[in-house]
């Protein structure tokens, strides 16, 4: 595996916890999911659950945002890396005694 192979898995893995992020948001199942319509206490722990899953879904959410835009960085950095060292490969096999002519 080349540096460029590394590159584009990490750019596909910050795409898919970007992704991640958005469909975390979407997959609140709403209140009657967690038996808000029962009676009594119950009912009443029913009603506060969708509150907490649907803030820990949110913060979830904005951890794997973060997560893919740190991959994304780090994507980007490993690419400018591996063009400069192209460079400077290419430029000391132009080099007299460093293996140019």
């Amino acid at each position: 595996m080349g540096i460029e192979d590394l590159v584009d898995r990490m750019d596909a893995a910050g795409d898919a916890l970007a992704g991640a992020s958005t469909t975390l948001s979407l997959s609140e199942p709403g209140a009657r999911a967690f038996g808000a319509d029962a009676a009594g206490g119950a009912g009443e722990l029913g009603r506060a659950l969708p509150r907490e899953f649907a803030t820990a879904l949110a913060a979830r959410g904005r951890e794997a945002a973060a997560h893919g835009a740190r991959l994304a960085d780090t994507a980007q950095a490993l690419r400018l890396v591996a063009d400069s060292y192209r460079g400077a490969e290419d430029e000391t096999k132009r080099a007299p005694g460093l293996g140019g002519t």
